[in-house]
C-alpha cells in the first residue's frame, strides 16, 4: 500500500495535482530516536522522531546531532557527492517571521569555507539566504539556481520550515528527503520547485514542521471533533522562537559535521564543556 509522506508532501502541496507517494515506511531506530524511512519512484525520505528537543537537555540534543549527521552523510554517499563539494546550503524562508525563520537561522550558523580554508584542505561549503519573493521580487528557486551555477555546486542542501498534519508534530520530527521542495506551497503560494529537475545539481532537503493548519486542530480535544471548514489559517506554538533557534543550531551542527569535516561533539557544543 502506498501512502502520502507524513510531512514533506504537506509542504510540497497535497492539494495540487498528483502528490508524491511512498510505500509504508520501514521503522527503525537511530541514536535512540525512532526513524521511519521509505523509498518511492521520485526519491526517498527519512523522518527522525526526536520530540521537543528545545525543552530537553544537552544529552538528547547531542544524540540528535549525531543522528542527523549520520543521515546527511549517508545521503551524501548515496548521491555520490564528492567530499570536496562544493555544497550550497540554502536557508529557505523569512527571518522576519518566527515560524518561517528556520532556514535563514540555520544558514547563518553554517561553517562557510573561504579560499584559504579550502586550500588548507576543508571542503567547499557556501551558505545562502535567498529570502522570499515578497522581500526580493525574485522567485526563490531562481535565486537558488543562480547561486548553484555561480558556485558550481555539487549539491544544494535546503533547510526550510514545514507544515504539520497535526499539532503534536510541531517541532517533534525532522525530515530529510532527496525529492526537493516547493517553497511556500504549504501556504498555497504558487512557486517553482527546487529539485534535481530544476537545479543544475542534486537537491537534499531538511525540514521541521513549525505550523499546522487550524482546520486540522480539533474543536474540542475531549470529543475529537474536527474544526468546521474555514479559510486557510495556520497556527504555531507559543514558544516557536525558542524551538526554531534550537533546531537551527542543531541542524547547522549536523550539516557542519557531515559536509565541512570531521567535527567532534566538543567542537559542535563548546558551551557544554565543563
Amino acid at each position: 500500500m502506498e501512502r502520502i509522506s507524513d510531512l514533506f508532501i504537506e509542504h510540497f502541496g497535497m492539494e495540487a495535482g498528483d502528490p508524491l507517494r511512498f510505500p509504508d515506511p520501514e521503522p527503525a531506530f537511530l541514536e535512540g530516536f525512532s526513524l521511519s524511512a521509505a523509498q518511492g519512484k521520485e526519491g526517498s525520505y527519512r523522518s527522525l522522531f526526536c520530540g521537543p528537543l528545545w525543552l530537553g537537555g544537552p544529552a538528547a540534543r547531542q544524540r540528535f546531532v549525531r543522528a542527523l549527521r549520520s543521515l546527511l552523510a549517508s545521503y551524501r554517499l548515496r548521491m555520490k557527492i564528492p567530499r570536496e563539494g562544493p555544497v550550497l546550503v540554502c536557508g529557505i524562508g523569512s527571518e522576519g517571521a518566527a515560524a518561517d525563520a528556520l532556514g535563514p537561522k540555520t544558514a547563518s550558523r553554517i561553517l562557510v569555507t573561504d579560499k584559504n580554508m579550502r586550500d588548507a584542505g576543508l571542503p567547499s561549503v557556501c551558505a545562502f539566504r535567498p529570502g522570499i519573493p515578497r522581500e526580493t521580487g525574485i522567485s526563490t528557486a531562481g535565486l537558488v539556481r543562480a547561486a548553484a551555477k555561480e558556485t558550481g555546486a555539487a549539491l544544494v542542501l535546503t533547510v526550510d520550515a514545514l507544515c504539520a498534519k497535526s499539532g503534536e508534530r510541531l517541532g517533534t520530527v525532522v525530515q530529510v528527503t532527496d525529492c526537493g521542495l516547493t517553497p511556500g506551497s504549504a501556504l498555497g503560494h504558487s512557486s517553482e520547485e527546487i529539485s534535481r529537475e530544476t537545479m543544475p545539481c542534486p537537491v537534499l532537503s531538511v525540514g521541521v514542521p513549525t505550523v499546522v493548519r487550524a482546520s486540522a486542530l480539533p474543536t474540542d480535544p475531549g470529543t475529537g471533533k474536527e474544526a468546521p471548514p474555514a479559510p486557510p489559517l495556520f497556527v504555531t506554538r507559543a514558544d516557536t522562537e525558542a524551538m526554531v533557534s534550537c533546531y537551527a543550531s542543531l541542524i547547522a551542527s549536523a550539516v557542519n559535521g557531515a559536509f565541512s569535516g570531521n567535527l567532534t561533539d566538543e567542537d559542535m557544543f563548546p558551551a557544554s564543556r565543563a
